[in-house]
């Protein structure tokens, strides 16, 4: 790795950390910079705006994030189990996040937790040209299980479960809602798994 790429990777290393703990608008480019140990012309170089930092981190994140997850949907696919199929996607940055510099599977999870709080003008760009298009790979792979479910059905019901994924198994910074840390993410994300299907099972189409 150059001494250019070094650098530009301690910045996303640094705003991965702070856009987390802080959101976007709690942030400063200062911030950043003293955090990752370089100036502020270090970062206008390479990134030029805090929204281009974020942005670009955002997309960046996508690369690893994709991998881990259609690598863990073509491991499950064999199975023909959906409920197995909705835990490789769950479990992937835990269980096959490729080596990487600037964010584990469990960071980018947290980052990507608090992504979802934003403005969507700051962050749906991003997310639909970089991750929207593994999400849909997945989302078909599950449907295939039940055929009879409407569209806006599905995603009421997907939202449902990102939520409880995110905040109870990315974010680990804080106890939510006074509950214990979870200690066996990947136990946890099976019960969760099974749960969804369960749900899933009792679905009644509306007339």
């Amino acid at each position: 790795m150059s001494k250019s790429d070094a650098t530009k990777a301690r910045i996303m290393h640094a705003a991965i950390s702070e856009f987390t703990a802080l959101s976007y608008r709690g942030v400063t480019l200062r911030e950043v910079a003293r955090e990752a140990g370089v100036t502020m012309g270090a970062i206008r170089y390479h990134f030029g705006s805090k929204i281009d930092l974020y942005r670009d981190t955002l997309a960046y994140l996508s690369q690893p994030y994709n991998t881990a997850c259609r690598n863990a949907l073509q491991a499950a696919l064999p199975s023909g189990n959906a409920r197995a199929i909705i835990a490789s996607w769950l479990a992937a940055p835990l269980t096959h996040w490729p080596k990487n510099e600037i964010a584990t599977g469990e960071q980018t999870l947290c980052f990507l937790n608090k992504m979802g709080y934003e403005s969507p003008e700051l962050t749906r760009e991003v997310y639909e040209s970089h991750y929207a298009f593994a999400l849909a790979e997945w989302a078909e792979a599950v449907r295939s299980f039940f055929p009879g479910m409407r569209q806006d059905d599905w995603l009421w019901c997907l939202t449902c479960l990102r939520g409880m994924y995110f905040n109870l198994i990315a974010h680990d910074e804080f106890t939510l809602w006074s509950l214990p840390r979870v200690q066996d993410k990947l136990q946890a994300l099976q019960r969760l798994s099974a749960d969804a299907v369960a749900l899933l099972l009792t679905y009644t189409p509306k007339a």
